[in-house]
């Protein structure tokens, strides 16, 4: 049996497979390389160990190392010690969140852990803190920084080196007899154990178990490589952006890729249905008929995964040599034969089941059919009328149902469901496609002055004639579009909502904590004030009182006496204190004040009663009314807020300030890291959705062209009688152009529409129904993305349409 293998007709199907296995290969070489990086950082902490004691609740005593150390076959053993202690900080600041430090052992230092200034500490008095304790506390290389112990006592470290590393946390590191003369815990929280060259670890690690055992401890012990591989899959699980995204969109490639396919070997088996026919009349059977043309896919789909396979790994190694992709050097660019393999296998698979449809319907091409080169339906157009109305009354009914289940998603907050919803709608989108391509054909004609327009005219008559080929060349473009528009509307609108969440929840730019009543708070306010970037600043009063209320324990806290007016220069919104007045207290979550409590206030005054009202964003506030009542003309402490010019980004003013209020027992933060790491990340997001979406119409673009070229080859005859009734060959051009164009155009306003609909959807399934996140609609990408949807269908058109106008009237009307 002869292959249909007709390198020009299936050029579409070689490109939609490379450029799907390409996406796939590159997921794939990130996803390996994440796991490199990870495994390497998880590596190097364990500073050659071959086994790794980690304790429980219950650390373990010191006497532990020295019985691990006596074992034969133990080359070596270190422990590692962890607690915490307060920070010696004015009263003013003890209730801060940076209030506490996590007291470590020395780390090992490692290409993922290295000291950013000063060194490693290594005899009493010396510590080094990591860059998060540094920058909250404004300390520096040779600073003294104070502790309280368990006991009460205050203990003094100096400051001999800043270390990059244990994000997330303020860390100090000290040696363990620092550590012990600081009175800390010194019984260790992990063991490190390395064993001799040739040692049975297995049996090793055994050994290192009884020890354990034999104290009482729930302490586990594990082979190095077994951390590692722990370490790094629950690191890789957090994974990045930009791989997380890869995997979700590479999907979306992979479905245009089978629709690309589908329509390119459905067009393929039209054409060579008489060849078909012949082949069933010298004894050809069906099933030799349906391997013919998976034998033809399969090679198509070989060589397109191995092209796609080869390009995604040159792009993959490009752009983590290049740092483009967060966290990944060059030395972690990780190719294994498995991912290259998998990522051929893919391929071809999707290659395969995309054209079992196409197949099985070579298969149904009688022999008398294929002789008289008509198909098996097309004698009977009411019968094909009838199985399109079916088909799209179907498809509405799946349409309405993804729409109701897209509803339950967002009014549940379900993100899932959302996108289950949002699959049906798309899948009644194309199941309505050769309707909505009649009815769209419908709609132009009746455009004013469409008569005048006669190529348009004629045009829009043929989509609609051919309006399952025209359905099936707008289906990959409609996928691609729906997938770009969800994905720009919930960014941007996720981005405006963000800066309007931002500012309703953390108002405030910068914050200066620990402000005494005997600081001159004018002086201050004008110092600041006086720092590049800062707009405006103002002193808040800041009181310590006991709060009361039915049903809890009377507590301490600070309450903050803001004056609206006063502050709204300063702040970013005043969202949350529309209920403030001098008989409430405005509280946030975290106080576990239910709203509407009646709550009696103490302070050195006297005692006042208000309502609590439960909103976030400010702590506790009252008014400076109530304030003065509480404190009775006591002096009190303060926090300076601080507003910076622009939008709040810039991290200069929060820095310039922290050094300028250094030494004065003041601690400043902002927002502006979080911000800035937020648009960082955004910025990364919207960069691959763009790549994916720009693969994605690529792969659109070559099913297109190949779908107009075999429609022209298949209207040979009516070009001819076009070109023999006196339609020149520019008008011939401009008749297929304006075809492929209103296709595109058709596919582009529904996906920008369908896509802006779901886009919502997600949004407010993910954030719920905030007052201050208001779903925008994206007015310049999707414009761009329509445009980008005609440019498409214009340029698929080109060739096609070039080749069209060459036909000549006598070669055109000799083609049975």
């Amino acid at each position: 049996m002869p292959s249909f293998l007709d390198f020009r007709r299936t050029v579409a199907a070689l490109v939609a497979v490379a450029m799907s296995a390409a996406l796939i290969a590159f997921a794939f070489i990130t996803s390996d390389s994440f796991k490199t990086h990870f495994e390497a950082s998880a590596r190097q902490d364990l500073d050659g160990a071959s086994l790794v004691v980690t304790s429980g609740r219950d650390h373990l005593p010191a006497q532990v190392l020295d019985q691990v150390r006596a074992l034969d076959g133990v080359a070596a053993a270190r422990g590692t010690t962890w607690d915490v202690l307060d920070l010696d900080l004015p009263p003013q600041l003890m209730s801060t969140a940076s209030s506490k430090a996590i007291l470590r052992s020395v780390p090992v230092l490692t290409d993922f852990t290295t000291l950013a200034s000063g060194k490693l500490p290594t005899g009493a008095g010396e510590a080094a803190v990591n860059t998060n304790l540094a920058e909250a506390h404004g300390l520096g290389v040779g600073d003294s920084l104070r502790l309280k112990n368990h006991e009460g006592t205050t203990v003094s470290v100096q400051v001999v080196g800043i270390v990059s590393g244990n994000k997330g946390e303020d860390a100090l590191y000290a040696t363990r007899e620092q550590l012990a003369a600081m009175g800390t815990d010194t019984n260790y929280q992990n063991l490190y154990v390395t064993a001799k060259p040739g040692a049975d670890v297995r049996a090793l690690r055994g050994q290192v178990g009884d020890v354990i055992r034999a104290t009482g401890s729930t302490a586990t012990v594990s082979t190095a490589e077994d951390t590692i591989a722990q370490n790094a899959v629950k690191d890789t699980a957090g994974g990045s952006t930009t791989s997380t995204l890869v995997n979700l969109l590479a999907p979306v490639c992979a479905v245009v890729a089978i629709i690309v396919i589908t329509t390119t070997f459905t067009t393929l088996v039209a054409r060579q249905t008489r060849v078909i026919g012949l082949l069933r009349c010298v004894g050809a059977s069906r099933r030799q008929t349906f391997r013919a043309v998976l034998r033809t896919a399969a090679l198509t789909g070989v060589a397109g995964s191995v092209a796609g396979a080869a390009l995604g790994t040159g792009i993959a190694a490009a752009i983590i040599h290049s740092g483009i992709v967060e966290g990944l050097q060059g030395r972690d660019l990780t190719i294994t034969p498995v991912a290259l393999g998998l990522s051929v296998l893919l391929g071809t698979l999707v290659t395969l089941v995309a054209v079992l449809r196409p197949a099985r319907r070579a298969t149904r091409v009688s022999a008398l059919v294929a002789l008289t080169g008509q198909v098996a339906d097309s004698s009977d157009p009411r019968r094909r009328r009838r199985r399109m109305i079916r088909v799209g009354f179907l498809a509405s009914l799946v349409l309405v149902a993804g729409i109701a289940v897209t509803f339950l998603g967002v009014s549940g907050k379900s993100i899932v469901i959302a996108a289950a919803g949002g699959v049906l709608v798309l899948i009644g989108l194309l199941g309505a496609l050769p309707l909505l391509v009649i009815a769209t054909a419908a709609l132009v004609e009746r455009l004013p002055g469409a008569g005048k327009r006669p190529i348009l005219q004629l045009a829009a008559r043929n989509l609609a004639r051919n309006s399952t080929r025209s359905a099936s060349s707008a289906a990959s473009v409609l996928v691609s579009v729906v997938a770009g528009s969800v994905l720009f509307v919930g960014i941007l609108s996720f981005n405006s909502a963000w800066g309007a969440y931002m500012n309703n929840h953390a108002p405030i730019d910068v914050t200066v904590e620990g402000v005494t009543a005997e600081t001159d708070t004018a002086a201050l306010t004008s110092n600041i004030q006086h720092v590049d970037g800062v707009e405006s600043a103002i002193a808040i009063p800041n009181l310590r009182v006991t709060q009361e209320s039915a049903g809890s324990e009377s507590s301490e806290f600070h309450v903050l006496a803001v004056d609206t007016k006063a502050i709204a220069p300063v702040v970013r919104s005043t969202a949350g204190l529309e209920d403030l007045n001098d008989d409430t207290l405005v509280v946030g979550g975290i106080y576990d004040i239910p709203d509407g409590t009646k709550v009696t206030l103490t302070g050195p005054g006297g005692s006042v009663q208000v309502t609590a009202r439960v909103r976030e964003g400010w702590g506790a506030v009252i008014t400076p009314a109530t304030a003065e009542r509480l404190a009775g003309g006591t002096a009190s402490d303060s926090v300076m807020w601080v507003r910076t010019h622009g939008d709040g980004s810039s991290e200069a003013p929060e820095k310039a300030i922290r050094q300028l209020v250094r030494g004065q027992g003041m601690m400043v933060t902002g927002r502006a890291a979080a911000v800035n790491l937020f648009t960082k990340q955004l910025n990364q997001v919207a960069v691959v959705v763009s790549a994916v979406l720009g693969l994605s119409l690529i792969i659109a673009l070559s099913g297109l062209a190949n779908t107009t070229d075999v429609a022209v080859l298949e209207r040979t005859r009516e070009i001819g009688m076009l070109r023999a009734t006196g339609t020149c060959r520019s008008e011939i051009r401009r008749l297929i152009t304006v075809e492929g164009l209103l296709t595109a155009l058709l596919a582009g306003v529904l996906g920008c529409l369908a896509g802006a609909g779901l886009g919502h959807a997600g949004l407010l399934a993910v954030l719920g129904q905030d007052a201050s996140i208001a779903p925008t609609i994206p007015v310049l990408p999707l414009v761009g993305m329509l445009v980008l949807a005609a440019a498409v269908g214009i340029l698929a058109s080109l060739r096609p349409a070039g080749r069209a106008s060459r036909i000549p009237p006598v070669q055109a009307l000799a083609q049975d």
